[in-house]
């Protein structure tokens, strides 16, 4: 699907990507630019949700116990090879 649209760019940044960018329009320029910020975003947001998962999970996990000391599970598992 596709938008008319028009607005008014710095046109020094617009000249900028389109070298930086090698693409051949201002329209390539800026949908790559709106592809990019998408992508960023939801990796953003993606991130923001594996922390707050992450946060709940040690929450959980902090009231648990070894029933031996980190050494000797160590010490008991290279035994085994």
């Amino acid at each position: 699907m596709c938008m008319r649209t028009n607005i008014v760019l710095n046109e020094a940044l617009v000249e900028e990507a389109l070298k930086l960018s090698g693409a051949r329009s201002k329209r390539a320029v800026i949908e790559e630019a709106l592809r990019v910020y998408v992508e960023h975003k939801t990796g953003q947001k993606r991130r923001e949700a594996y922390r707050s998962r992450l946060s709940m999970l040690e929450r959980r996990t902090s009231r648990l116990t070894l029933r031996e000391s980190p050494s000797d599970l160590l010490r008991a598992d290279r035994e085994r090879t």
